[in-house]
């Protein structure tokens, strides 16, 4: 269907971090892979590729744009077109997607990446306090609304007992939510699409200040890894296009 049109993957990306954009590239290669785009690239707003060269090198007429991002805001409906509007000639095509993070099956992808931590620990889901940390914005909190969305539609699922969300940068914080949730065992997922600072090191330290506290008294606290880097992205990916073509 689209092997003769081209496909961009934007992210974030990191001015300190040049790891950064690994996941996302990782899920370009099995894209490019899957033969079902003519060219395949990925740049990042921040740091290296640079999605305006990776932009310039494709030449297929038409370009779907999908942002490797989790929410709908300035990034997806701004900042992305109007770094590639003013670079496209008169006769391409520009297909802009919707963030990754609104497809509907980021829900189920959390939820499956759940179970398989409860059957391999031998935990029944619905004893555990499951949290999904995100990064919030102490400067325009509230705005992580596709976080919340799945949030309800996995404790709308009564398969996991409880179901939280908690930002590093506005409340409720993830230390607080931790420390609320010590009665139960927990689980943590980033929702995280960059391999920047707050997946690498920021989340992973605040469990472990909390596994710290908890000590052997109460419950433990897993550590599920940030969704950025899931192996179904590429299949989600795909579905953007698809549903915006």
């Amino acid at each position: 269907m689209f092997t003769r049109d081209a496909l961009l993957l934007i992210g974030h990306g990191s001015s300190v971090l040049p790891d950064a954009a690994r996941p996302l590239m990782a899920h370009a290669e099995v894209l490019r892979a899957s033969g079902r785009f003519g060219e395949v690239a990925a740049g990042m707003l921040l740091g290296e590729p640079n999605a305006a060269a990776e932009f310039a090198r494709l030449t297929a007429t038409v370009v779907h744009v999908v942002p490797f991002f989790l929410d709908d805001g300035y990034f997806t409906r701004i900042a992305i077109p109007d770094l590639l509007l003013p670079l496209a000639s008169g006769t391409r095509v520009l297909n802009f997607c919707q963030a990754v993070g609104s497809n509907e099956g980021i829900a189920a992808l959390l939820e499956s990446r759940v179970m398989r931590q409860c059957e391999m620990f031998g935990i029944d889901p619905k004893s555990l306090s499951l949290l999904l940390a995100g990064h919030g914005s102490a400067k325009n909190p509230g705005r992580a609304r596709t976080m919340r969305r799945h949030a309800a539609t996995l404790a709308n699922g009564g398969r996991i007992g409880w179901v939280r969300v908690a930002y590093l940068e506005e409340p409720p914080y993830i230390a607080e939510a931790l420390a609320n949730s010590r009665g139960h065992v927990g689980a943590v997922i980033g929702y995280l699409l960059n391999r920047g600072l707050h997946a690498t090191s920021d989340l992973p330290n605040l469990i472990a200040a909390e596994r710290f506290k908890r000590g052997t008294h109460w419950p433990p606290v897993h550590d599920l890894g940030a969704i950025g880097t899931d192996p179904a992205m590429p299949r989600l990916i795909m579905e953007q296009v698809v549903t915006t073509t």
